[in-house]
């Protein structure tokens, strides 16, 4: 958790301390053990965390630099070696939705899909604030997105739709980047998997802010910048299938649980969505910036993935 002092507070560390010094019967101490326990206490999760950064701030106040009982830290600053990976749980379904702004239809020229339109990803593409994009050799028109994002709180299945908020833990912000050429390979079908499958090809983050201080996430402003250019400019009322729809439509066979991330798809870009324009292309050493009003601003370098080294290989010659 970052606090308004730019510091990051080890939760599960701090939550032990906290009821340590301030017992409450039948409370869990381990309750923040991992991800997916925080994300499934809902409200309760955000508010045990908010009494524990005012617990912090009181004994800081006292000219304490908090510590556990144990003499364990769970404050650093940015500067001491913290790195932020995915906010997203080991194990965790990862749905994103295509076609689902009314102004990406509309550069595509493609007509309004009847029901949410979804792929899937898997954990091995996600890098988070801390790490790059890589852009592999394979593909040769390497694309990025920008796409809010929302993480679900508890377990359910058969959603109905005018329940489907209650299980939204909170928000952040999505890049999707994925490969034009292999997406859409010249036979006319449509790949997926090898357009938007790679390693280190989706970032998330910086961290996932709780929905109830977001609040109504229609309308959030949403931009995207590469390499300081301006790409993607607008707001989430752009989205056609909105939480509601696409909670019940998933859960209609799938029984969504805590941790389970729903990108909700990207706006219409600029110069648009042309294959031929070369200035879309992402190239190592490019800097995406994304910003989504209310969660918050990631920054993600790009690079090329590192040659391969293969059993018995010698190393490149120095040049």
């Amino acid at each position: 958790m970052l606090t308004d002092a730019n510091e990051y507070i080890d939760l599960d560390t701090a939550c032990r301390d906290y009821f340590g010094v301030n017992p409450v019967k039948g409370a869990d101490p381990s309750r923040f053990r991992d991800m997916r326990a925080f994300f499934a206490g809902g409200a309760d999760s955000v508010e045990i965390t908010r009494k524990i950064q005012e617990y912090i701030d009181r004994r800081r106040k006292s000219g304490w630099t908090p510590r556990a009982a144990t003499g364990a830290r769970f404050l650093f600053r940015p500067e001491e070696g913290v790195k932020l990976l995915a906010p997203v749980v080991r194990g965790a379904k990862i749905y994103c939705l295509a076609s689902n702004s009314k102004s990406h239809l509309a550069e595509q020229g493609k007509p309004v899909p009847r029901q949410p339109y979804l792929f899937t990803r898997f954990f091995n593409s996600l890098v988070g604030p801390s790490e790059s994009l890589v852009i592999h050799a394979a593909g040769t028109f390497p694309d990025v997105e920008v796409e809010l994002a929302a993480i679900i709180g508890k377990s359910g299945k058969h959603i109905p739709a005018s329940e489907a908020m209650g299980f939204v833990a909170g928000y952040t912000i999505a890049l999707d980047m994925g490969y034009r050429d292999l997406q859409y390979p010249p036979d006319g079908s449509t790949d997926w998997v090898m357009g938007k499958g790679f390693d280190a090809s989706m970032a998330v983050g910086p961290w996932v802010v709780p929905k109830e201080e977001i609040g109504e996430p229609y309308p959030l402003r949403m931009e995207l910048k590469v390499a300081g250019t301006v790409r993607q400019s607008g707001d989430t009322n752009d989205y056609l299938f909105r939480l509601p729809e696409v909670i019940a439509h998933l859960s209609r066979g799938i029984t969504l649980e805590p941790g389970d991330l729903l990108s909700l798809g990207t706006l219409g870009g600029a110069p648009g969505f042309e294959f031929g324009n070369e200035s879309r292309k992402l190239k190592p050493g490019d800097s995406i910036e994304a910003s989504i009003e209310k969660v918050g601003r990631l920054v993600i370098p790009v690079k090329a993935e590192a040659p391969i080294r293969r059993a018995g290989s010698k190393p490149a010659p120095a040049s």
